[in-house]
């Protein structure tokens, strides 16, 4: 059995156990750091130095584009909001960004050459586990059953603005490669390792800054954006998988109840849906 089943396999059959199981949160997390970490050295061990500096333009201007592009397909769904105070919270998860940097300057310092694909299959195959046991543990029909229709028009948001950057950036990154990247939809700590299993370490990197800093911008941009042009469908398709955790709180302080159970919904979705996806694209 090939990678791209073997993960969809385990990550379908973990889902089921998650029902029954729950596994401490520091796996969770140790299991991504390692990750990061992983794909950050291997990207020091052989992307050359002058691309570095490349690869973080990118990155940004990826993040940057596909806010302004979801924001701005969000706008043919306009509805009138009313948008509360905003109480900025800037959430730099540092604890993500440290084995990113240290593992860049210890690859670009000492440069061990190890079997990073084969060490990185592994450590997929366990993130599926984990990814699996977490989301079967939230999941159940009554969910989907309340999933309202503007969760769904802001998926449908996400979906379109990321495949419009992705054809953008086709002459830059191969098609495959950059579907795989935005539609990541903010889950940076997935994306980031599963493209660099096909495309590398360089594209990894890229994976993962331009889904973080999509995150992250979120808290910037979209208190201007709001204000400039109401369009929450287009807000909340900004968060994309993130909307669910992480954003949400920017969602009730901007928007309101009603606006963040959508986020909330919208957000469950893509966490449910993109581990299914970027291995399907990886198949076509």
């Amino acid at each position: 059995m090939n990678f791209t089943l073997t993960f969809l396999s385990l990550y379908l059959i973990s889902m089921a156990i998650g029902r029954k199981v729950k596994l401490p949160s520091v796996i969770t997390e140790t299991t991504v750091l390692v990750l990061i970490f992983t794909i950050s050295y291997w990207g020091g061990v052989t992307i050359p130095v002058n691309e570095i500096a490349s690869v973080l333009v990118i990155s940004l201007i990826m993040a940057t584009l596909l806010i302004l592009i979801t924001y701005v397909i969000g706008l043919f769904f306009i509805d009138k909001v009313h948008l509360y105070p905003m109480k900025v919270n800037l959430r730099m998860q540092i604890k993500y960004v440290i084995p990113l940097v240290l593992g860049l300057i210890l690859g670009l310092g000492i440069r061990f050459e190890l079997p990073f694909t084969f060490i990185i299959d592994y450590e997929l195959y366990f993130l599926a586990v984990i990814i699996g046991i977490e989301i079967g543990r939230s999941f159940n029909i009554g969910l989907l059953k309340r999933t309202t229709g503007l969760a769904i028009l802001a998926v449908t948001v996400d979906v379109v603005g990321a495949i419009i950057l992705s054809v953008i950036f086709s002459p830059l990154i191969p098609l495959k490669a950059s579907l795989m990247i935005t539609l990541g939809s903010g889950w940076y700590s997935y994306t980031g390792p599963f493209v660099a299993k096909y495309f590398g370490p360089a594209l990894g990197v890229v994976g993962f800054l331009s889904n973080f800093l999509r995150e992250q911008l979120a808290f910037i941009l979209l208190p201007i954006l709001l204000r400039v042009k109401a369009s929450p469908i287009g807000a909340i398709a900004i968060g994309g998988a993130t909307s669910m955790d992480v954003t949400l709180p920017l969602y009730v302080d901007l928007l309101g109840g009603e606006y963040a159970v959508g986020a909330m919904i919208s957000g469950f979705i893509l966490t449910l849906l993109i581990p299914i996806i970027l291995p399907t694209i990886a198949l076509l």
